[in-house]
């Protein structure tokens, strides 16, 4: 799928990974990129590079579960393709279970609803290898079941069973990316590390 030309709306964008793919984005020569976050996780600062390179980007502080107010940016922008990072991480799911729970599912809710209502065309979800639970085999594949260990876990698994429906009912143009530990720089304090931090 080329990106030249389009107009892209990643949500999460200031975030660790978020950042990164704005900074990808930038060499597809896309007609314009506009970034939604709450700045729960994300930070300014990690789109300082971004913006020397591509001054134009559009931020928005604003929350993705948010059907209305994610409307009305769609509209204001014309947006074609969402990438989706937007997300309650892990370490709160274990004092904020449901928040976390209620947070990611209506996040890919309202993403779903958009796209089923036209607002753009097609969606990139991010999800987690967290959905998966322990290795039951290796290589882990997307046919490996979901036994999801935490209600972070179980949110991620829930939203992409929710994409998985809307692809099946109303025939949303989607695709699910499950990631596995994703470490670098700008990665966000206290998350767990597969290197140490000496190393980064």
């Amino acid at each position: 799928m080329s990106l030249k030309n389009k107009s892209i709306l990643v949500t999460g964008g200031a975030g660790f990974i978020g950042s990164h793919l704005i900074d990808r984005l930038i060499k597809e020569d896309p007609k314009k990129i506009v970034i939604v976050d709450n700045f729960f996780l994300g930070k300014k600062a990690n789109l300082n590079e971004a913006v020397k390179h591509y001054p134009e980007l559009k931020v928005y502080n604003q929350d993705a579960s948010d059907y209305i107010e994610m409307a009305k940016i769609m509209k204001n922008e014309s947006i074609d393709v969402v990438f989706n990072l937007a997300v309650i991480p892990l370490p709160t799911s274990l004092t904020k279970p449901r928040w976390t729970f209620e947070q990611n599912i209506n996040i890919a809710l309202s993403t779903c609803e958009l796209a089923r209502n036209g607002f753009f065309n097609t969606l990139i979800h991010f999800s987690s290898s967290e959905a998966y639970g322990t290795c039951e085999y290796a290589p882990m594949d997307e046919s490996h079941p979901l036994n999801s260990a935490t209600p972070y876990a179980a949110s991620k698994a829930s939203s992409d069973q929710l994409i998985f429906s809307y692809c099946n009912t109303f025939g949303i143009d989607a695709a699910i990316i499950r990631p596995f530990n994703n470490y670098g720089p700008r990665q966000n304090e206290g998350s767990r590390e597969v290197m140490p931090v000496s190393f980064l």
